[in-house]
């Protein structure tokens, strides 16, 4: 009798245990009921929220520089000169100058030439054009001048070549290479283009013209 009674007691506590333990269905309901609560509802953009879109500032970032390649870093490392190099570069250039002064030198007495070619044209027809016995011995004694200026020259000329051609002979007894040489040398006038010029009107000298009475 008493496990009688003690059998129901137990089986009456059991049922109301689990009369008191929601349901399945309750447990989603509560679930679904503290979503509800806790999410917000979806804003509904506006045409006035698309324009604070448009007029907002935009920022824009720079990406980042690519790091150049090992080989492309090396080949710039290498470029820089050996010191055998620096050396060879550093004598050209001496001898470039050495050669620009020559040719400098050079120049000037073929101009040189050339004006007092000139000017010994222009004394000749301006002495045969006189009438005057003074005059005309005056242009006669420039143009005597002159002359031996012209002669002079030519000796300046020819010492001018000849520094050129000895500075020749130096730089290849200093190794330079015949092409540079003839690259800093260039092209020189001839003196016989600016000597050339013309002859005295009618194949006279001045001592030929004949003498006013």
């Amino acid at each position: 009798m008493r496990l009688f009674l003690l059998a129901v007691l137990l089986m009456s506590g059991w049922g109301m245990a689990q009369s008191s333990e929601p349901s399945l269905a309750d447990l989603s309901k509560q679930a679904r009921e503290r979503k509800s609560k806790t999410q917000k509802p979806a804003r509904l953009i506006t045409n006035a929220d698309l324009k604070n879109f448009q007029n907002a500032p935009v920022s824009i970032s720079k990406a980042p520089e690519q790091a150049q390649p090992a080989d492309q870093t090396k080949a710039e490392g290498s470029a820089t000169p050996s010191p055998e190099d620096a050396e060879a570069a550093k004598k050209l250039a001496e001898w470039k100058a050495k050669f620009q002064s020559a040719v400098m030198d050079y120049k000037s007495a073929v101009n040189k030439g050339l004006v007092l070619q000139l000017r010994l044209n222009n004394m000749t027809n301006s002495f045969y054009a006189q009438t005057d016995d003074a005059a005309r011995s005056k242009f006669g004694a420039e143009i005597e001048q002159t002359s031996k200026d012209i002669e002079a020259n030519k000796e300046e000329v020819a010492a001018a070549e000849k520094a050129i051609d000895d500075l020749k002979l130096e730089a290849r007894a200093a190794g330079v290479e015949e092409a540079d040489i003839a690259t800093m040398v260039g092209e020189l006038p001839k003196p016989t283009s600016v000597t050339d010029l013309s002859t005295e009107p009618e194949q006279q000298t001045p001592q030929q013209q004949p003498q006013n009475p």
